[in-house]
């Protein structure tokens, strides 16, 4: 009893760590410049670079090892060469029968028979896999929906310049500009939750070019992400993947009865 009394402690305590550990939040941290992007992912003291991604060094190649692949490549290079001239010969000596390979492989050939594309088709018609499809994009938006909602931003600062090469067009294009970005932002503000935010759209009559940059904090939980994918995937198994395997079922089951029904009818005959 005391053994089972220990055994079920610890799983009970790795499960609360675990769970513990899926309520801290996932921070990702992204800044855009014209000089450097960067994107970075930190969950507990785990830090993951997402862009850009470490790339393996590579080996410096000696003098010896790149003589001895030249070596290699002009062996292989004689060989090839010697076996198209073996090659040719024979086809010359023992010329190929096309139209006799043709009339084999038309005769061994099997009959085409039913896909399960064409099962499904014939069994759910255009009208059911209209509405299969429909059913699972709107839970795929849904989840996506829940997903964004999810996301909190921290902080949020925009910094844009805007510049033409005359001042008026300057001006025109600066007018532009905010006249599309605030709009933006403000549904952005209204619709998710952003905590922190700041942005600043200037013209600049002096500039050569536009340039335009961001850094955006923001977390979610793990929880709550994995709550919403098993929602998702238990709608789709429960709500659309079994009623197409049960429509599937009754099909195939009436087109066998079908082919049973014919058989027997041309034996009597």
């Amino acid at each position: 009893m005391i053994v089972l009394k220990i055994i079920g402690i610890a799983i009970l305590s790795i499960f609360a760590l675990i769970i513990l550990a899926l309520c801290v939040k996932v921070r990702i941290f992204a800044e855009y410049s014209e000089v450097d992007t960067k994107v970075l992912l930190q969950w507990l003291f785990i830090k993951i670079p997402l862009y850009p991604a470490k790339k393996n060094e590579k080996v410096p190649v000696t003098e010896s090892e790149r003589k001895d692949s030249d070596l290699d490549t002009k062996s292989t290079e004689l060989n090839s060469a010697e076996c198209d001239n073996v090659g040719s010969d024979a086809s010359d000596v023992n010329p190929p029968n096309d139209e006799l390979k043709e009339s084999s492989e038309a005769e061994t050939q099997p009959k085409p028979k039913s896909t399960l594309l064409k099962d499904i088709y014939d069994s759910h018609g255009i009208d059911g896999l209209m509405l299969l499809l429909k059913r699972v994009f709107s839970y795929i938006g849904t989840y996506v929906g829940k997903l964004m909602k999810s996301l909190v931003i921290d902080e949020l600062y925009i910094d844009v310049k805007c510049t033409k090469n005359d001042a008026a067009e300057t001006a025109i294009y600066y007018g532009e500009v905010c006249s599309g970005i605030f709009p933006m932002l403000g549904a952005l503000v209204t619709k998710y939750k952003v905590r922190k935010y700041d942005i600043n759209v200037y013209p600049d009559f002096l500039a050569r070019h536009s340039s335009a940059s961001f850094a955006v904090k923001m977390h979610l939980y793990p929880i709550y992400l994995i709550g919403i994918t098993i929602g998702l995937v238990c709608r789709l198994i429960f709500k659309v993947l079994i009623g197409f395997i049960v429509k599937l079922i009754k099909y195939t089951k009436n087109k066998n009865v079908k082919k049973t029904d014919n058989s027997v009818s041309v034996e009597n005959k």
